[in-house]
């Protein structure tokens, strides 16, 4: 889920689309700077949920699907 956000935020960046919402800015260099700890059971910052979240949620992101062809997303993505 975060390589997909950061790969989302990385093409949102190279395209040169920027949130519509000014607070997914801050999001976006969270999620860019998050570093997942090793150990499996340590819990996820509640932060990286609520930036995927209002990422997803962000009327920049129909652009950024209009040039899906121009960028890798994983399978698996939202």
């Amino acid at each position: 889920m975060i390589d997909c956000a950061k790969a989302l935020i990385g093409a949102m960046r190279q395209f040169g689309i920027e949130p519509t919402n000014p607070a997914n800015v801050e999001y976006s260099d969270f999620l860019m700077g998050f570093v997942l700890g090793a150990d499996p059971q340590t819990p996820l910052d509640q932060k990286v949920g609520l930036a995927v979240t209002n990422l997803w949620a962000d009327g920049s992101i129909e652009a950024l699907m209009e040039r899906q062809s121009e960028f890798y997303m994983m399978d698996s993505a939202p």
